[in-house]
């Protein structure tokens, strides 16, 4: 090797630990605050508690099955991160996802299910929460992405197309209960969805 190429391999050697060590000093996600304590229906019909949380990193998202704007898009995207966490080995185990109906009116577990199943989501690793009206905007209220909106007339038609306002902001979670970050779920891909998990993992 000529003299000139040994100093271009350790030139790229060098830049490469470079990169690593700025990749393993690189500042954790700041802490926003405690998430919510909840306690509210799955898809299956069960109760499910914030404390089943507890251990593992959460991805939270907020949909409602009649919507027709951002919802599709937001429950795509959690299916392709589902499918990227399965294959690292992590769904389940050590992260989750959680979609929370801001429909609770009309999202009752039985059309939350099928919606689901469209998703083809695994029922123990991404769940679909829905409870009554308080109780979903209670929880919305406290992860500080809208305030609660007037409660709809009992019977009153299921929204369509844009009409629920909501927010398409995923909220990031540490296995410790902790809100670690607000992530665009317009715009993030799940190569970006991940990469937030397993930086509270760290």
């Amino acid at each position: 090797m000529t003299l000139s190429a040994r100093f271009a391999t350790c030139g790229l050697g060098l830049l490469l630990c470079g990169l690593v060590a700025c990749q393993q000093s690189s500042p954790p996600p700041d802490v926003y605050g405690s998430a919510p304590s909840f306690s509210l229906l799955d898809q299956t019909g069960a109760t499910f508690t914030s404390d089943a949380l507890q251990g593992r990193a959460v991805l939270l998202d907020f949909v409602y099955t009649h919507c027709t704007d951002a919802c599709p898009l937001l429950s795509a995207t959690f299916a392709q991160t589902q499918r990227k966490l399965a294959d690292a080995g992590l769904l389940g185990s050590r992260a989750v996802l959680v979609s929370l109906s801001v429909d609770p009116e009309h999202d009752t577990p039985t059309v939350l299910a099928e919606y689901a199943q469209q998703l083809k989501a695994d029922p123990a690793a991404w769940r679909f929460l829905t409870g009554d009206w308080d109780q979903v905007y209670d929880v919305v209220t406290g992860f500080k992405v809208a305030t609660k909106p007037p409660r709809p007339a009992a019977g009153a038609p299921a929204p369509g197309g844009t009409e629920l306002t909501h927010s398409t902001r995923v909220v990031l979670i540490d296995p410790r209960g902790q809100v670690r970050g607000y992530l665009d779920g317009q715009d993030a891909t799940a190569d970006d969805f991940v990469t937030a998990l397993r930086a509270v993992l760290r």
